[in-house]
């Protein structure tokens, strides 16, 4: 026989549990709902972020600097000018900020130079001995032959000669030198830099020769023979 007390205590305990069913499935919405939130909040965050990202991408003004590269100027020489008239031109790229003054710009890493004139030879080992004897004369430094490949310019037979020099002042010194058959006499054109500046300089150089032109006259008329 239950007693009274005892009927109490049970239905008490029925009344407990009655009540925390009905909590726990409203506490699981609840939770279910604060993730929802959050996961929702994040999203919009991300969505936000990723927004702002593709605006700022969209807004970059691109430059000159961008797709064009290093800026260029033409620079200029001659050949054969005292073997026909009008004389040949050859033309060459070089960044901006390099020139071609006399004396050389003592603050320019790569000193870049047409000639000297090579009217007297009409084929690249006349060219390419006359060109080493004059540097010594001129440039003062005692050069010797790395390598050199022959090439061609615009159809125009050419030879491309890398040479170490040693200068009493300057130091170790590097050149690319370019030797290029013309129909009246060999054209030349020259880069020179510190060995120390290769890093900073070699690819402008190699550039300079790689755009290297020849300019021949329609028509011209001799001034004179070379026989020697």
């Amino acid at each position: 026989m239950i007693t009274k007390g005892y009927r109490l205590t049970f239905l008490a305990v029925l009344l407990f549990l009655s009540c925390a069913s009905m909590i726990a499935p409203a506490s699981l919405r609840a939770q279910t709902s604060n993730d929802a939130t959050q996961t929702s909040l994040a999203d919009v965050v991300k969505r936000q972020k990723e927004e702002q990202l593709r605006g700022k991408r969209a807004k970059r003004v691109i430059s000159d600097e961008d797709s064009l590269g290093p800026h260029l100027h033409q620079v200029q020489g001659m050949a054969a000018s005292t073997v026909i008239i009008p004389y040949i031109t050859i033309t060459g790229m070089i960044p901006d900020g390099v020139t071609m003054s006399v004396p050389p710009d003592p603050k320019q890493k790569m000193m870049v130079s047409f000639g000297p004139s090579l009217d007297s030879c009409f084929d690249l080992e006349c060219a390419e001995s006359t060109y080493l004897r004059l540097l010594l004369l001129t440039f003062g430094g005692r050069p010797r032959v790395l390598f050199d490949t022959e090439d061609s310019i615009q159809g125009n037979a050419a030879r491309i000669v890398h040479l170490e020099i040693t200068h009493d002042v300057r130091g170790k010194m590097l050149a690319t030198v370019a030797f290029i058959q013309t129909p009246a006499s060999v054209a030349t054109a020259s880069c020179i830099y510190k060995a120390s500046d290769a890093p900073d300089v070699e690819t402008d150089c190699e550039a300079f020769i790689g755009s290297l032109q020849i300019h021949v006259p329609e028509r011209y008329i001799y001034v004179r023979h070379n026989n020697y």
